[in-house]
């Protein structure tokens, strides 16, 4: 819920330091453009709406953005996320920028051995659960009591199921399973930041 009213309360801020912005419209209408591209569900450095993904960002190039935003192709252009700069080309400082405030995701994949006589609790903010039953006799697998796996006379090689990130998940296993089961999970780690894309056209 947390992070739910983080991104609901998005707020675009236009930069006021820089005082030509209502004599250069075409650049803060390419910088906002840039900036609602960047920050889209559909972007290719975000994991959903308003929440970046920082290796995304790490492997930004000015090439990837003029793709994506067709306004800055023959723009120069600076992106920055918090104090870093992720992606410039030409000298944009005298052009306009446009901000916004996200979050910035990072996720690091944890393996755990799971006792298929026992349940497992697991944090919340992973998205998904990656199961392997090499060493395991299991015929399902509940998550927070609900079956997700399960097949009669066992359940074999490896299985992903996906799973809510706003939940603390306990992981169980029907009575008479035996062995240790590999869980592989992704918890999300979030930071705020200011994305601000700068323009001169």
């Amino acid at each position: 819920m947390v992070l739910t009213a983080t991104t609901g309360v998005t707020l675009a801020l236009a930069d006021g330091a820089l005082a030509g912005t209502d004599r250069r419209p075409g650049d803060r209408r390419a910088a906002v453009a840039a900036a609602d591209r960047l920050t889209a569900a559909g972007s290719p450095v975000t994991r959903r709406a308003n929440v970046v993904n920082a290796s995304a960002v790490d492997a930004l190039t000015p090439a990837a953005v003029a793709r994506h935003v067709p306004p800055l192709r023959n723009a120069s252009f600076r992106v920055r996320v918090g104090d870093e700069t992720v992606a410039e080309r030409g000298d944009p400082d005298s052009g306009v920028a446009f901000r916004r405030i996200v979050l910035v995701a990072a996720v690091e994949e944890r393996s755990r051995s799971a006792n298929a006589s026992r349940s497992l609790a697991l944090p919340r903010r992973t998205d998904r659960l990656r199961l392997g039953f090499a060493n395991a006799s299991v015929d399902t697998v509940r998550v927070n009591g609900r079956v997700v796996l399960h097949r009669p006379g066992g359940l074999r090689g490896t299985a992903t199921v996906p799973v809510s990130r706003a939940e603390t998940l306990t992981l169980s296993f029907d009575a008479n399973a035996t062995g240790t089961v590999a869980v592989t999970y992704a918890p999300e780690r979030t930071r705020k930041a200011t994305l601000e894309v700068t323009v001169d056209a």
